[in-house]
């Protein structure tokens, strides 16, 4: 799915949060970020950010790209593009140049796409919109069910 100068940018993550790691706070990063594990705060990234299938995000990324394969619960600005991987669930806002959503995919938000301009506003911590896990279980397994 992805083009070799897309390759080579996963291939060169500089950060990772790993599987069994949980972090809190906000990280700018020069490059690439993988999450794997647990991270709550806002990610800006000039590069792309990957969560990968273990990995749980709550908060706000700005990025160029982003490769959802986890749970992403928050907005998402890309210069770029945006893929949502199969068994995803991204729950919140998304602006970005270019989208890709694979099948059996959760997305509840807004999508706006074109040329991206103003950075969306801030999800704030004490936003009405709270998701727990067992919500969103019920959400995939409903999801799964009607597909």
């Amino acid at each position: 799915m992805f083009t070799r100068d897309e390759e080579r940018t996963l291939d060169s993550v500089n950060t990772i949060i790993g599987e069994g790691t949980t972090l809190k706070g906000n990280v700018r990063v020069e490059g690439s970020i993988q999450v794997d594990g647990e991270f709550d705060g806002t990610i800006e990234a000039s590069d792309t950010l990957v969560v990968g299938e273990t990995g749980k995000v709550e908060g706000d990324a700005t990025v160029s790209n982003a490769v959802i394969g986890g749970r992403m619960y928050g907005n998402v600005f890309a210069s770029g593009k945006i893929e949502l991987q199969r068994g995803s669930q991204l729950l919140g806002d998304i602006k970005t140049r270019g989208l890709v959503i694979e099948d059996g995919v959760v997305f509840q938000g807004n999508c706006q796409m074109g040329d991206v301009g103003d950075v969306p506003e801030r999800r704030s911590s004490g936003s009405d919109v709270a998701y727990d896990d067992e919500e969103l279980e019920e959400e995939l397994e409903e999801s799964e069910a009607a597909v």
